[in-house]
């Protein structure tokens, strides 16, 4: 049996190829007319990168430093040297130390040899006397300043204080005011005491020295 194509012997349609052809192309040329239409190139490779914070690492502590050890080559038949330690000998029978008696010195006896340190005895010191100083009653009726004139006829009286400086001859070498009720009295008392004054001065174990004492003048007007 024997088979035969209809189409073999047909032969091609060259105008409808070509119509289909230029259908294809007038839709291709309208496509590239359109604005705003632009054909996809090669798209771009696009790679984004983030940093990404990493938590610090603990701070590890420097390793100690080791002392370096130094090997001293040994020579061939040489040997370490050993320093034996000693101990102090303790002495359990210590031999006892006598002291005679203060007047005849300090006697280490049995030690060694024979010292003697002699030893003063402590004199005994006594507390020095002293006396204050005081007024010569020798020269009392003298120790009243005069009556200042212009307070006298005034009517005015009062009480001075001064401290003496008494020297070791019993004069008054300085005055100086505590309280007056007024100058007239102050005045008539310093210039009085410096030249009639007179007081048996301070004594220390018997020997005079100066010192300060304070007395007191009263101004009054008897009857």
């Amino acid at each position: 049996m024997s088979f035969t194509s209809t189409y073999a012997q047909k032969p091609p349609n060259y105008k409808g190829i070509c119509m289909a052809v230029g259908v294809h192309v007038v839709i291709i040329a309208g496509i590239m007319a359109m604005p705003g239409i632009e054909l996809p190139g090669k798209l771009p490779t696009i790679i984004q990168t983030y940093d990404v914070k990493m938590a610090p690492e603990p701070l590890k502590p420097p390793p100690e430093p080791k002392e370096a050890q130094v090997e001293t080559p040994k020579k061939a038949g040489e040997t370490t040297k050993v320093t034996p330690i000693v101990n102090t000998p303790v002495f359990d029978d210590l031999i006892p130390t006598t002291f005679t008696s203060v007047d005849d010195g300090i006697d280490f006896s049995r030690v060694g040899d024979r010292i003697t340190i002699p030893v003063t005895p402590l004199e005994t010191i006594a507390d020095p006397v002293i006396a204050d100083a005081k007024l010569n009653t020798r020269f009392s009726k003298q120790f009243q300043p005069p009556y200042p004139s212009g307070l006298l006829r005034m009517g005015e009286e009062g009480m001075v204080t001064v401290r003496v400086l008494v020297g070791r001859d019993g004069r008054a070498k300085q005055i100086e005011l505590i309280d007056s009720p007024h100058e007239g009295f102050w005045t008539a008392t310093k210039r009085h005491a410096l030249k009639k004054w007179r007081f048996q001065p301070a004594t220390k174990d018997g020997a005079p020295f100066e010192s300060w004492m304070t007395l007191k003048v009263r101004f009054e007007i008897n009857g």
